[in-house]
Formats: structure tokens, sequence, C-alpha cells
């Protein structure tokens, strides 16, 4: 499995993981669990490879761990059904502590009880979940792998003036530019600083 592979199989574990249970309520600030997992992508490919990775590579990886990680999310909640941990009954739970509190309003109730029994669905529901997570995962996931590419990706040199940027001392990083306001040698500041 090449460095880039294990990258993207690592950030869809974490987005994974981050999709169920009690986790998945993280995914409510903006899918921020899918988010993290763009950035561990990023991270993990940068400290493997040991390069830096630019934003687009940083993009496409984010959004293939999304997209993974709406898989993995998918058949972990699935397996977590039985015992009630998966995201369906915890929205459930909740739900049924809402409609105890709203003792008064039978309609609402009725119509919040038929929208569970409704809402098991079966396979078809499944695989549509699925390819909307797949889709909405893999754009957020990107979005998290262009902020992990700034957090991990080339260092800006923040000096002007080295011989790295090719400019001169004190021309701002400009090839073969001088400044004019630098004087040459210390009289040359100690003459300008008595004429002003």
């Amino acid at each position: 499995m090449t460095p880039r592979q294990q990258s993207i199989l690592i950030g869809a574990v974490v987005t994974g993981v981050l999709s169920t249970s009690y986790f998945n309520f993280i995914n409510t600030l903006c899918c921020l669990g899918v988010i993290i997992g763009g950035v561990v992508a990023v991270q993990q490919f940068s400290s493997r490879t040991g390069a830096a990775v630019e934003a687009g590579d940083g993009a496409v990886l984010g959004a293939l761990a999304g997209a993974g990680g709406a898989v993995i999310g998918s058949v972990l909640d699935r397996m977590l059904r039985p015992i009630g941990l998966d995201s369906q009954s915890i929205s459930q739970g909740m739900m049924e502590g809402m409609m105890k509190g709203m003792e008064g309003q039978q309609d609402m109730a009725q119509m919040m009880e038929q929208m569970q029994q409704d809402g098991g669905g079966g396979a078809m529901m499944f695989l549509f979940g699925l390819a909307l997570n797949v889709v909405l995962y893999g754009i957020f996931g990107a979005i998290g792998g262009a902020i992990g590419s700034s957090l991990f990706g080339p260092e800006e040199s923040g000096g002007g003036g080295t011989a790295s940027t090719g400019g001169t001392p004190g021309s701002g990083g400009r090839p073969g530019r001088a400044d004019p306001q630098a004087g040459s040698s210390p009289e040359g500041v100690s003459n300008r600083e008595g004429s002003v």
C-alpha cells in the first residue's frame, strides 16, 4: 500500500468513526468530523513522505478520505444498530424525549411518531443516504484537505532579500533591484540623515 493510500485510509477511518454513534454530533458543527478526517489524511501523507502538500493535492486527499469515511461510517452505523448505538437510534431517543415534553400538542407528537415508524427504511433508503453522504463528505473532506495543506504545506519564506528568493538584501525579494533608501556605507546613512 502506498503512503498516499495509507493516508487516505487513515483519514477515512477517522472520518468514519467521527460519523457514528454519539460522535456524529460533532458533524453538526459544519461537518467538523469530516473536515478533521481530511486534515488527518494530509498530515499523515506529509509525515509519511516528508514532502510538503500543495493545496490541490490536499483537497484530493481530503475528498477521497471523506468519501471513504462516508462508507466506513455507514457500515459502522449499521453494525452498531443491534445494540442501539447507531446515529438513528440515538436520534429517535432524542425525538421520544421531545415528544414526552409535548404532551399537550397531540398533532405534533403523532406526526413525529409516524416519521419514526416510516424512517426505518430498507436497503434503498440506506443506499440513498450512503450516496448523499459520499458526495457531502467528499466536499467537506476536500475543505479539510485544503486546510491541512495550508497547515502542512510548503513553507513560505517570511524574510525578503535572501539569496533563496533571488533578490538582493533590502530589495524585498525582487531580483536585481536595490533598495534606494539603503545606504551603501555608514557615511551615506549619516549624510542622508544630516540633509533631512
